[in-house]
């Protein structure tokens, strides 16, 4: 696996059901913790993704919460589901996702030519470190930052900008679960869940 291609994201959204969105995301390099990204639109964020000479693997801890609005966002911007990744096509998307709700990854399919797919895969963190949330992981591995706090109720309308507050909190999240898995990885413990690493 190409370390240089792999990314911990996280989203922040909204608490306001009549406002459900993400008004913050963050990319934190698995490779070089100093590649570190962030914005405001989910649009963003997707067009980091799309970047055709990278074919990223990004990894969000409960993909879950997160997979929800990468889902809504890939149908509402003219995006296809596929029951099958050999039916791929120019703006398809697959899921792994179980009968109890469980989700194992997303594949976005951008661009689609005969030997080649542009594509990025999400996948779940927590399925690799089951029942840790950030702060234990960051404990866990006595990693030389920690989880941070911010006001989770405060208003944020659409454009708000990211205080440095804000952009401290969200840095510390994705760097933690990016040394993690920087660990994990070049262990040789690259498989998509926990169980299969220790088989």
């Amino acid at each position: 696996m190409k370390l240089s291609s792999c990314f911990a994201a996280d989203f922040e959204t909204t608490t306001d059901e009549n406002d459900c969105r993400v008004w913050a995301y963050a990319l934190c390099n698995v490779e070089d913790y100093t590649d570190f990204k962030y914005g405001n639109s989910l649009k963003e964020f997707f067009d980091f993704c799309s970047n055709p000479v990278a074919n990223y693997k990004i990894w969000f801890h409960n993909l879950k919460f997160d997979g929800v609005y990468i889902i809504d966002y890939l149908l509402k911007n003219g995006f296809e589901w596929v029951a099958d990744r050999k039916d791929k096509a120019d703006k398809t998307f697959t899921t792994l996702i179980t009968d109890m709700g469980q989700f194992y990854a997303i594949d976005i399919y951008f661009k689609v030519k005969r030997n080649y797919s542009n594509k990025v895969r999400i996948l779940d963190s927590l399925k690799i470190f089951p029942n840790f949330s950030v702060e234990k992981v960051a404990e866990g591995f006595g990693l030389p930052l920690s989880k941070l706090e911010i006001d989770y109720k405060l208003k944020r309308p659409r454009g708000w900008k990211l205080t440095d507050q804000e952009i401290s909190y969200i840095r510390n999240d994705v760097e933690i679960m990016a040394r993690a898995l920087n660990i994990m990885f070049t262990q040789g413990l690259n498989k998509m869940t926990i169980a299969g690493d220790a088989f």
